[in-house]
């Protein structure tokens, strides 16, 4: 089959029957060793886990809680900033909608703010804190201040 003096001749092709005895032994030797390892990779699991999936599970609980408390924050800050400008907003959105669902809301709140008042003997706006009934606008945050400061500017 070919070959020259500085070509060597190709090899024989592959018995199909051999091909896949050894494939076969191949993996059954495989089979054997996972499961005769099997003991050892599962204790060797098992220490890893005692060692670092504590560890790993503060450290989830304490990224959670900080991502909880960033949205938190965030949530509150754009509140503030947004918030009389929303309910504006819907309410506007509502009367355009439903007129008279918006009117019959309306007429609910000041009815319900009419028991309030014979109730407690007080207006519904006098039982609501100066400092929440007129906010003073937001006050200035700083997001950056519960980072770490690099070296990197």
């Amino acid at each position: 089959m070919g070959g020259g003096p500085s070509i060597p001749a190709p090899p024989p092709p592959p018995n199909p029957l051999e091909a896949s005895r050894a494939n076969d032994l191949f993996y059954r030797s495989s089979l054997e060793t996972y499961i005769q390892k099997q003991p050892e990779v599962a204790a060797l699991e098992q220490r890893l886990r005692e060692k670092y999936s504590p560890r790993q599970r503060e450290l989830e609980r304490q990224m959670s809680a900080l991502d909880l408390q960033r949205s938190a924050q965030a949530g509150l800050q754009v509140e503030r900033e947004l918030g009389p400008q929303r309910s504006v907003e819907a309410m506007r959105r509502q009367f355009e909608m439903a007129p008279e669902a918006y009117a019959t809301q309306r007429g609910l709140g000041q009815q319900a703010a009419l028991q309030f008042a014979r109730l407690y003997g007080q207006s519904p706006m006098g039982a609501v804190p100066k400092e929440v009934q007129q906010s003073q606008g937001a006050n200035q945050v700083d997001y950056l201040g519960g980072l770490p400061r690099t070296g990197i500017v």
